[in-house]
């Protein structure tokens, strides 16, 4: 258990030196199952950055980077295209614990969505399609939040 907390810890700190806090919850279009995102933010103009962490996408715990690209710089409404990659790191089994099973399955991602720029919080919904072994879509939403 205390691998986890340093783990938890550095992505906080990590997420706090790159400039935001990326929480999100998603539903796979294929499978139905419910998945939970945390993961760092990059601001850049017109590319930002992000680095994820998915909780039960694809029964199991994923990771994952993306390169934003925004056209029009900060809106109100900020549409953006993103392409990315995710790979998975632990599986969970049916008897219960994570097993470790890095590269087992990746994913290359292309992702359109839209964010709402108020202030500090910026929420988005985004779509996901995902292209791999096993195909999916994802739908998400969620929230950065930029210090």
């Amino acid at each position: 258990m205390k691998r986890y907390g340093i783990g938890l810890l550095l992505l906080f700190a990590s997420a706090w030196a790159a400039g935001g806090l990326d929480l999100a919850v998603g539903r796979n279009m294929v499978l139905g199952g419910y998945s939970g995102v945390l993961g760092f933010y990059i601001e850049g103009q017109p590319l930002a950055a992000r680095g994820r962490l998915l909780f039960g996408e694809r029964g199991g715990l994923m990771g994952g980077l993306d390169l934003l690209y925004r056209p029009w710089g900060r809106r109100l409404l900020e549409p953006y295209a993103a392409a990315g990659a995710a790979t998975m790191i632990a599986r969970l089994p049916s008897e219960g614990g994570f097993v470790m099973d890095v590269g087992s399955e990746s994913y290359a991602v292309v992702t359109l969505g839209l964010a709402l720029n108020v202030g500090q919080a910026r929420p988005y919904a985004e779509f996901s399609y995902n292209y791999g072994a096993a195909p999916y879509t994802r739908a998400g939403l969620g929230m950065v939040w930029r210090w």
